[in-house]
């Protein structure tokens, strides 16, 4: 029996116009692009350019530069777009190895046309939130711990460090001695070891509040001030010289 033609001509038309307009599914279709293209620079090990291409909402809220740069709705001037055809060469993406191909620019570009629809769950790592730290929690007075040990706790916050150490199944290390302590200290505040006159003082004075005057000392030395002061001047990339082949020493009178 013959089949007729012109029905199944129709019914072919339709079915591929039907998956010619069905959206871009991101997780078939658009991350397997960010994955072999762009996750190398843009993913959970590096962000260049701020840009994260791997979350939602990073990849949404864009890069340090030509942020945002997926516009929902608007291709044709996503910067993303731009990136990936190769409209400036100094913006290229990526700049080196495989590029996409005409399908998978074209891929990208109806799916943010389209709105870039980006399921929610569907990302394989998330974000921590900046305000969950520790730092932006208000104050509160949590109960203080209850150690095993009741001897090697001299205050509070002790009690704290000695129930964390237990609750890990950890001793607190041998009390340091008069000598140990006094170069810690030092070292610390100075970024300097105690002369030997300093260290036979300190072994020698049994009367209380001897730690507590050393530590006094030591903050009001200049030397606490030098050496607390070279974090800042390292910030500020203060040098004595200019540097470079030349390495001339910079007039500090000018």
């Amino acid at each position: 029996m013959n089949t007729p033609v012109f029905p199944l001509v129709v019914a072919g038309l339709l079915t591929a116009t039907s998956a010619q307009a069905a959206p871009v599914d991101f997780v078939r279709e658009v991350r397997p692009i960010f994955e072999e293209h762009c996750y190398s620079c843009h993913g959970t090990e590096k962000q260049k350019g701020g840009l994260r291409l791997d979350v939602k909402s990073a990849a949404l809220k864009g890069g340090d530069e030509h942020a945002p740069n997926i516009l929902p709705g608007k291709a044709e001037t996503s910067p993303l777009i731009a990136f990936v055809k190769g409209d400036d060469e100094d913006m290229l993406m990526p700049p080196k190895g495989k590029r996409l191909s005409a399908a998978q620019v074209e891929t990208l570009s109806r799916w943010i046309q389209e709105g870039a629809l980006w399921p929610e769950g569907v990302d394989s790592v998330s974000l921590n939130d900046p305000k969950a730290h520790w730092s932006f929690q208000p104050v509160s007075n949590p109960p203080v711990p209850e150690p095993a040990n009741k001897t090697w706790p001299r205050n509070l916050l002790d009690r704290f460090i000695q129930g964390r150490l237990e609750k890990e199944g950890l001793s607190p290390n041998p009390e340091a001695t008069r000598s140990e302590w006094l170069r810690r200290v030092s070292f610390d505040l100075t970024g300097l070891p105690p002369s030997p006159e300093q260290r036979k003082a300190f072994e020698a004075d049994p009367s209380p509040g001897a730690y507590e005057r050393v530590v006094d000392e030591l903050l009001g030395s200049p030397r606490y001030g030098e050496q607390w002061a070279q974090h800042w001047l390292d910030l500020v990339r203060y040098a004595d010289t200019h540097g470079y082949h030349l390495d001339s020493g910079r007039d500090m009178t000018a």
